[in-house]
Parts: structure tokens; sequence; C-alpha cells
């Protein structure tokens, strides 16, 4: 009987006791949604650190990174503004081997060979040989000169076109990027072979090719700004951008292609042309001599026929929008045109 008492007793209490803790665990429910926040948010910040600190254990054999603070979890290293004189001295002059070695975007790797290129090379021996060849064989002085006759005819057919659109709406910045991508198509190879309606259909692909590139290199991307989330290509650049990589890498194999042609027919027909070469001559000749291979042959071809154009469009319609938001400098510009240039002349 006892025995029976006390074990009910017992089990009276554990049933008790179970309901306390219930109810106070139920009357403390605010209080635990208001600790869980920051609990969650001390362990995320503490995960966040931990693999940060694995990341750069792992990358401790890479070369050291430039002077700057640590990269964040996920978002990496921030972007930093040069708004002052100062500041663009510090980076451009004092510290520029430090600067040029940054890293480029998704869209700006794929298009230039993930860094083979002049423009977006890192400061290395790679980078050391394409810029003399490109700046003593394609921006050279003397061959500027050689190329004055092409962009005087370029400009002169431009102000014939603009003329002939009087009173009408003029797209500066496509005509800007027509002009300049002629010309600078002269400068890379000579026309001669891509007269009429060839020439035509060749200055067409690679206008499209070209402004669809320039569209994708100006495109915001996420994966610029969260690098561990590139595997993904969240929004397409990449792929697209290596779908315009390779049209314009078919335009480039079919101007190889007749380049190539010419000088076999030119040899077997016994002629020599010792004429000025021109720059796509010129990147043949020294792959022929194993200074260069396919992907540096490209990727100049490319510095120079592509980034040159979409850079001077861009500066030319800049120019022009701010000369007509100011009245004032527009109306000095044609008077200085009038007076020094003179009407029906050329600058």
């Amino acid at each position: 009987m006892y025995s029976h008492f006390s074990s009910h007793k017992m089990t009276q209490n554990r049933h008790a006791s179970w309901w306390w803790q219930w109810e106070v665990m139920g009357s403390n429910k605010d209080e635990l949604s208001m600790l869980a926040l920051p609990v969650i948010t001390i362990t995320v910040v503490i995960l966040g650190v931990l693999w940060n600190k694995l990341t750069l254990s792992t990358s401790s054999r890479s070369p050291p990174l430039p002077p700057g603070p640590p990269s964040l979890p996920v978002v990496s290293k921030l972007y930093v503004v040069i708004n002052t004189q100062e500041l663009a001295k510090e980076v451009v002059h004092d510290q520029d081997e430090t600067f040029d070695n940054r890293e480029i975007s998704v869209a700006t790797s794929v298009l230039s060979y993930r860094g083979q290129d002049v423009a977006f090379s890192k400061n290395n021996a790679n980078w050391g040989k394409l810029h003399k060849i490109f700046v003593h064989e394609f921006v050279s002085n003397k061959n500027l000169k050689a190329c004055s006759s092409s962009r005087t005819y370029e400009v002169r057919k431009t102000i014939n076109k603009v003329f002939s659109k009087i009173g009408t709406n003029v797209n500066i910045r496509e005509i800007a990027f027509l002009t300049e991508g002629n010309v600078i198509r002269r400068m890379v190879w000579d026309e001669t072979s891509y007269k009429g309606e060839k020439g035509a259909h060749l200055g067409a692909e690679l206008q499209m090719v070209t402004s669809n590139i320039v569209k994708i290199l100006g495109q915001p991307n996420l994966l610029d700004f969260f690098p561990s989330l590139a595997r993904f290509d969240l929004q397409g650049v990449e792929g697209n951008m290596k779908k315009k990589l390779e049209k314009l890498e078919q335009i480039f194999a079919s101007i190889i292609e007749d380049r190539i042609k010419y000088n076999s027919k030119m040899s077997d027909d016994g002629i020599r042309d010792e004429g000025k070469k021109d720059f796509l001559q010129i990147l043949l000749d020294l792959k022929d001599q194993q200074d260069l291979n396919n992907t540096q042959v490209k990727a100049l071809l490319l510095d120079a026929s592509i980034l040159g154009t979409a850079g001077m469009a861009s500066l030319i319609e800049w120019t022009m929008a701010n000369i007509m938001r100011n009245h004032e400098v527009m109306k000095r510009v044609q008077e200085e045109l009038v007076k020094i240039v003179g009407p029906n002349n050329m600058v």
C-alpha cells in the first residue's frame, strides 16, 4: 500500500515537473526568439572568418597580393574609386606596377584569352613582348603617317554622310563607331582584297560583333562582386561572351586564310612584295618565326580592331554631347573652325 502510494506520488511529481518546465519555456518564448538572432549572427560571422582563414592558408603558395585590406568572405575585394588628382598619380605612376596586376572581370577574362593580350595582361614578360610589338608596329608615328590617306578618306566619307542628313537626327556614336572601325581595319589589314560586296559584308559582320561585345563588357555582372559563385554563370555573361568571341575568331580565321592564300599565290608566281606590310602581315611573319603563338596573334588582332574602336567612339560621343549641352562652347568651336580651318577645308 505504501509502495503503491509512493509510486503514484512520484509519477504525479514528474508530470507536474514536466508541465512546469513547458510553461516556463512557453513564457520565455519571446526571450528565446530575441536571443536567437544575435546567436545566429555571431555564428555566421565566425564561420565566415574561419572560411576566410582557410582560403588564405590554402592559397599561401600563391604570389603575394598588392597592399590593401583583407578580403571579405564571399564578396572578396571591394572596388576603390579614384576621384582626386593625388590618388590618380599614386595609382598610375607611383604604384603603377602594383595596380597593373589587378583582377579582371569575367567577361574581360574570356575576351582577352584569360589575360593574354596587351590591354588586360598582367605586368610580366608576356605583356612586355606584346606591348613592344603593338607600340612599334601598330601605333608608331611611322605607321600612323603611312595610313594618313586612309584616315582622310574615311573622315571625308563620314562628313559627306552627316552633311546629307541635315535636318534629321544623327546617331553620333554609331557614325563614330563605324568610321573608327573602318580606319583601324585599314591599318590592321589592307582591304584591297575586300572591296565591293565582300568588303561591305565583312565590315557589317565586324561592326555587329564588336557592338555586341561592347554591350556585354558594359553589363554589370554579379559574379564580378561574388567570385565564389563564378562557376554558376548566373546571368549568362560568360556564355554570351564566349559565343561572340567564337564568331569573332571565325572572322579573323577567314581573313588570315585569305592572306595566307594570297601570299602563297604571290610566291608561286615569283612575285615579292617589297612594299609596306600591314599589321596582320607583321603578326603572321612573327608567328612564322615562332615569336608569337596563335592565341597571341588573335589577342593582338582583337586589341587593335575591337577595343580601340569602342574607346574612341565613346570618347567622341561624350565630347559631342558635352559641346551640345554648352552653347557658349559650341559657339566658340564653330567660330574657331571658320576662322582657323576655313570653310570646305579639312582639319
